[in-house]
């Protein structure tokens, strides 16, 4: 009497929990989640960059393009992000500025032959592995 008794509590906590869950998961109506894809770079690709320059007296003008990369000066020095970072700009070798925009103007440069390399970097200062080196040469 005691095992029919145990059954029939269990059937019907059973019952209980069945319905219980048919209510709370069956009458659901979330909708689909959707990914989101950051606009302006694909995480996907390397960047790229393109410099193009003007020389006027001892000031160079650099305007930076670049694709699968966004400039981020508020996250210099944290966690890396796939296409994020800045650029680090080199005269003769030496780093000479940190650049967070697509345009730049190194001003005073001394006379003589020198070479420019420009050079995206990821948060954290490392190299992407992309660079453009510039000759020039300023007039006395």
């Amino acid at each position: 009497m005691k095992a029919k008794r145990f059954v029939i509590r269990l059937l019907v906590l059973i019952g209980i929990a069945a319905c219980v869950e048919y209510f709370v998961y069956a009458n659901n109506n979330v909708a689909p989640t959707e990914a989101t894809v950051e606009e302006g770079h694909s995480h996907g690709q390397a960047p790229t960059l393109t410099v193009t320059h003007a020389l006027n007296q001892d000031d160079l003008e650099l305007k930076i393009a670049v694709t699968n990369f966004s400039f981020s000066l508020e996250n210099m020095g944290k966690e890396n992000k796939p296409g994020e970072g800045h650029v680090h700009l080199y005269l003769d070798g030496k780093k000479v500025a940190k650049v967070f925009e697509p345009t730049y103007v190194l001003k005073d440069i001394p006379s003589g032959k020198h070479e420019v390399m420009v050079e995206l970097a990821n948060n954290n200062h490392e190299s992407y592995g992309v660079s453009q080196r510039i000759p020039i040469e300023v007039k006395p």
